[in-house]
């Protein structure tokens, strides 16, 4: 940790260390509190990881829904939170997530001008097979934005490569999902982008950052990592940052805010705690573990969860891609479309293809007489019928794609080869499967059992949305890996107000970690879409009314 320098370069109530949801949600309550504020971003631009994803915060019985009418309780909610955490969650704070996430969603909608919007008629992940789920109004996205309200912050914002795309999730929906890519209004989205109009992770990102660094001129600092932290008398006072080539120091009177979430570019670290050989990352390239280097070194404490079920995917590589100079990986939601599947080296099924809270835990399911991972790696596997119908990733049908990102063959058996896999096993599991897939079960997995699967990647005009038999020369295959979404299963240890436990279990003082920095423990060992982004604003909100209020 470093010294007190003999004067700060700059002094502020309020220090938030990443540009996220956390770290400015901390900024605007806050300011909004009468303090002072700042934000430091490692990165080149603002946005963090929120605005590389899908834009959603999960949120039962918000303030949206009652408006609308849309029915939930409080019961339920907690019900289906408690499902998620699989007993691995401090129930305690489980519920200042649940009750403090509907206060933060209204009081940043009245006071922020974030513009929520119920996204239509989606079911929680795990309806109608676990207690407390609906079928719609938990998420919660954010209306059409206009990025040219960011003025000077307009071109120093990020966007997202994951997500299309100018459109919001009604439309997409209403537009056939992921899956139906041939059936979307790109004139729409032309005109968006041309436009500047941003949705998913960049329009929700796109309001915080306009209601931070705009409307409340809470200055920011990219290009800024912080590399330590300052304390004194056993309390943290400020860091030291970089800025443009030299050492820049910040005072922090109240407190200092870790939004700068976990390890996805840290493999050592991915090794460690993720339960599999090998890690990737969809995040910005900077999201390198750095709350363990600066946590550690002032005594905080580390706790984890369960890591096989949390926010992570399977994906690939496409050869020359590449984010901030490093590779660009994307997940594959393919193994769910119709006309696809996953298999294992053995060439057999292994789950649900479609659901991937379903088969995560499959992937890092682990033999202790082979002492190896028998689901790993996952191969996609598809068909000409596949690639006469549905884009794979940005390859649109009809589209070649390249030799060295994917394998062909004109019989199964062959394509087993190239791969690796089991070339009778992958035979025998095609023949099974094409027996059923024409319709409305699957008898081995119960694939297409899950709203949320058939509305996001399935293709609806066919009696099981997630079903299509591969049966239709050439074939195609690829071996697929773990990609990272910055929800890992070990952070800094915090309690109720966001303070960050020291390793004997008091709260280092002026020190707090919001979102993917925090360990876990408010939802333990699951995972529904929107709940990271809910983390990350709640848990900023909390921190930053808890720095505001305390005494000097």
């Amino acid at each position: 940790m470093a010294n007190v320098p003999a004067s700060w370069d700059l002094e502020v109530d309020v220090v938030s260390v990443g540009s996220g949801l956390g770290g400015i949600t901390s900024a605007i309550l806050a300011h909004d509190m009468g303090c002072s504020a700042v934000v430091l971003e490692k990165a080149p631009k603002l946005g963090g990881v929120c605005a590389y994803s899908g834009g959603e915060v999960f949120v039962p019985c918000n303030h949206k829904m009652a408006q609308e009418g849309a029915e939930d309780t409080v019961e339920a909610g907690l019900d289906y939170f408690k499902f998620l955490a699989g007993g691995y969650a401090d129930e305690r704070l489980l519920k200042i997530l649940f009750d403090t996430g509907r206060l933060a969603a209204r009081y940043l909608d009245e006071r922020a001008g974030i513009r929520w919007k119920i996204v239509k008629n989606f079911p929680d992940y795990h309806y109608p097979h676990a207690p407390g789920t609906v079928t719609h109004g938990r998420y919660l996205e954010v209306e059409v934005f206009d990025g040219k309200s960011l003025g000077p912050w307009q071109k120093k914002t990020y966007k997202t490569p994951h997500m299309p795309p100018g459109i919001t999730h009604d439309e997409l929906f209403a537009w056939g999902g992921l899956s139906c890519v041939l059936k979307w209004d790109f004139a729409l989205m032309g005109q968006r982008i041309s436009q500047d109009q941003r949705t998913f992770g960049p329009g929700m990102m796109g309001y915080f950052i306009k209601a931070a660094m705009v409307d409340r001129a809470i200055p920011a600092f990219c290009d800024a990592p912080v590399r330590e932290l300052v304390v004194e008398a056993g309390r943290v006072v400020g860091v030291r940052a970089e800025r443009e080539g030299r050492d820049f120091w910040v005072g922090a009177r109240r407190g200092v805010v870790l939004a700068i979430g976990g390890y996805d570019w840290n493999p050592e670290l991915a090794r460690y705690y993720e339960g599999l050989p090998e890690w990737n990352s969809m995040c910005q390239p900077t999201v390198e573990g750095d709350g363990f280097v600066l946590g550690g070194e002032v005594g905080a404490a580390f706790a984890g969860v369960p890591s096989y079920n949390l926010g992570m995917f399977f994906g690939y590589q496409i050869p020359g891609e590449e984010h901030e100079g490093k590779p660009l990986w994307r997940a594959s939601w393919e193994g769910g479309y119709p006309h696809a599947l996953w298999v294992n080296r053995a060439g057999e099924r292994f789950g649900d293809e479609s659901f991937y809270r379903d088969y995560l835990p499959r992937c890092h399911a682990w033999d202790g007489v082979t002492q190896s991972h028998p689901n790993y790696p996952p191969f996609l596997i598809f068909d000409q019928n596949f690639r006469d119908k549905y884009a794979l990733s940005t390859f649109l049908p009809g589209q070649p794609i390249p030799e060295e990102f994917v394998a062909r063959a004109e019989t199964p058996a062959l394509l087993a080869q190239k791969l690796g896999v089991n070339p009778e096993g992958l035979e025998a599991t095609l023949a099974r499967f094409n027996s059923f897939a024409d319709g409305a079960v699957d008898p081995d997995f119960g694939r297409g059992t899950y709203p949320w699967a058939a509305m996001m990647i399935g293709d609806r005009n066919r009696p099981n949305p997630n079903m299509g038999p591969l049966n239709k020369a050439p074939y195609y295959g690829l071996a697929l890996k773990p990609v990272g979404v910055g929800i890992n299963s070990v952070g800094l240890k915090a309690d109720e107000h966001a303070r960050v436990l020291h390793v004997r279990g008091q709260p280092i003082e002026g020190l707090y970690a919001v979102g993917n920095s925090a360990a876990a423990l408010d939802t333990g060992a699951g995972y529904q879409s929107g709940m990271s982004n809910l983390r990350g604003m709640t848990w900023g909100f909390i921190a930053g009314r808890h720095a505001a209020r305390r005494a000097l």
